[in-house]
């Protein structure tokens, strides 16, 4: 580790927070992880310590408490922080100002984070900045229902303005509506628990029809890295993650990406970004369907490909002087291959000759690193219940009972 240098303190863990710490890890840099739960980042080899505070994604005073805290145990070098959430993002963001001589945050200004993560908020500037994207309803009463059903079409999504609180409620990240009767079904749900929605219309076309832009963007919100990536898998089918990826060159997808850098620019965005598109085969037109205002689950794939996105995002906070970068290797692959797996039972690819062979290019995994391995085996044990993760208890029996869920999470017509 590099004792001269700043750490980095890095909130939250799974896929996100592990790609950074290996990230910075990997370039000497000492990684500190803040986690509300046990995780497997910190068995991570570059994970020089871990702190667990429960809660802290809810609560802004649980933050700034563990950062002054942690500022006054003394470094010759202000620590760099990331975060991994959307709710840690909006807490960072707040205390950017009140911390920032104390610590250098990759993180956006206030106004710009809730404008990204807040869904209604992020809809409304689409349509300020004139970016195609699915159309949507945000209902202030019952009455909308009908309305929305007859102006999107069925099915369509039922989506939070903040999907952190509505996965903590539900275990989902929304539902799909195939009816009015789904749609007040799912909208009383929500009101239930005071969760703000929107209803989204559903873009049809499968995985394959999704690209994304990843990048960091200095604080003068200039790009100093990209990097494009296509969709294969994604699990659940609808509305899910990515669970296979391939690199694609910026010059097959430099519509989109000036449409990405254009927007974050007009926001005045710095930090950490991931752009997600999708192309509607009724028009040919690429929408926009998010953009994450933090590190995103596959940051480790462009340092696989070529440029190390998180550590160059390190750098520009601590003034290090970093040039652009748009170049790296195409056609390498990332799966996350438990969800890969499942993703290819249910749409029946697992059985045609081409699945294998769309493996073919896999160098980068959700979890696995043979240079550090010590997550994965802990995460398999975490994710198929062989360890209860507050006792340490041994439970061996559950495989079943989890794959039956994963399985059947598609027909309920909930995601």
């Amino acid at each position: 580790m590099r004792e001269d240098t700043a750490p980095a303190v890095v909130f939250g863990g799974g896929i996100n927070g592990l790609g950074i710490t290996r990230n910075l890890g990997r370039e000497g840099i000492t990684v500190y992880c803040v986690l509300e739960r046990p995780d497997p980042v910190a068995y991570s080899r570059y994970c020089r310590k871990s702190f667990l505070v429960p809660g802290f994604t809810q609560r802004a005073d649980l933050v700034r408490s563990f950062l002054s805290k942690f500022a006054s145990t003394g470094f010759s070098s202000r620590p760099v922080v990331f975060s991994t959430n959307d709710r840690t993002t909006l807490i960072l963001s707040d205390l950017r100002d009140q911390m920032e001589d104390r610590y250098n945050f990759v993180t956006p200004g206030k106004q710009t984070a809730e404008t990204l993560v807040v869904k209604s908020k992020f809809y409304e500037s689409l349509v300020e900045n004139k970016i195609e994207h699915p159309r949507v309803i945000a209902p202030r009463a019952r009455s909308d229902l009908a309305y929305a059903g007859e102006e999107l079409g069925y099915p369509l999504f039922v989506r939070p303005c903040m999907s952190q609180n509505f996965v903590e409620v539900f275990g989902k990240k929304g539902f799909v509506a195939n009816c009015e009767s789904d749609l007040l079904k799912y909208y009383q749900q929500a009101a239930k628990h005071n969760l703000d929605i929107v209803f989204q219309q559903i873009i049809p076309g499968p995985a394959a029809n999704m690209f994304g832009i990843a990048g960091y963007f200095d604080r003068n919100s200039r790009p100093l890295a990209l990097f494009a990536y296509h969709r294969l898998r994604g699990w659940p089918p609808m509305m899910g993650n990515s669970s296979l990826m391939e690199s694609v060159p910026l010059l097959k997808v430099r519509g989109i990406a000036d449409i990405t850098t254009g927007y974050l620019a007009n926001l005045g965005y710095c930090g950490i970004a991931d752009a997600e598109f999708k192309l509607d085969p009724r028009d040919g037109i690429y929408k926009l369907l998010e953009v994450n205002a933090r590190s995103w689950w596959q940051n480790s794939f462009p340092t696989k490909c070529g440029p190390n996105l998180i550590f160059k995002a390190y750098l520009d906070s601590i003034g290090e002087k970093t040039s652009y970068v748009e170049d790296y290797v195409a056609g390498i692959k990332w799966i996350n291959f438990l969800e890969d797996v499942l993703a290819s039972v249910v749409s029946k690819e697992i059985v045609r000759a081409s699945w294998a062979q769309s493996l073919i290019g896999v160098k980068d995994y959700a979890f696995f690193d043979p240079h550090d391995v010590a997550p994965a085996m802990s995460n398999a044990m975490f994710d198929l219940g062989a360890i209860d993760p507050a006792q340490r208890r041994f439970r061996p029996q559950v495989l079943q009972q989890l794959l039956r869920q994963y399985l059947s999470r598609d027909r309920e017509g909930v995601y």
